[in-house]
């Protein structure tokens, strides 16, 4: 996390602090340091899921949310009920599953692709040789 002392060693000591009642959009100061700090939540969120994809335990249980037990993105379900009738319901909300783990995968890919990957080449059938 960002200090105030960090912030403000990079600005005027006679700014006002980052977060004070009185910050608005029309305040040069206030966006430099909003701007400055966005920056730096982005750096270490990136960083973060740096750390997350570099560990096999890592990736495997990022995996474990994306797979089949959880979000299911390397296929596709469509519910049947017991006797052998279509459940449109059940097939909706198993897509929106799927579909958040899509969204999840996607957001990951942007942060650290290459462990990402690395995780795909492990884990998913559709990647690993011999795979679907």
């Amino acid at each position: 996390m960002i200090s105030d002392d960090e912030i403000d060693g990079e600005l005027s000591s006679d700014e006002p602090d980052f977060g004070s009642v009185g910050d608005n959009a029309g305040d040069p100061v206030a966006v430099r340091r909003r701007a400055k700090k966005l920056k730096y939540d982005e750096s270490e969120a990136q960083q973060f899921w740096r750390s997350v994809f570099a560990s096999e335990a890592g990736r495997r249980e990022m995996w474990n949310i994306l797979g089949p037990g959880c979000c299911h993105v390397s296929d596709v379900k469509f519910a049947c009920g017991p006797n052998g009738f279509p459940q449109p319901e059940a097939t909706w909300f198993q897509a929106g599953e799927q579909s958040i783990g899509e969204r999840l995968l996607n957001s990951w890919l942007k942060l650290d692709r290459e462990g990402v990957f690395r995780m795909l080449d492990e884990h998913d059938p559709r990647f690993t040789k011999g795979g679907g």
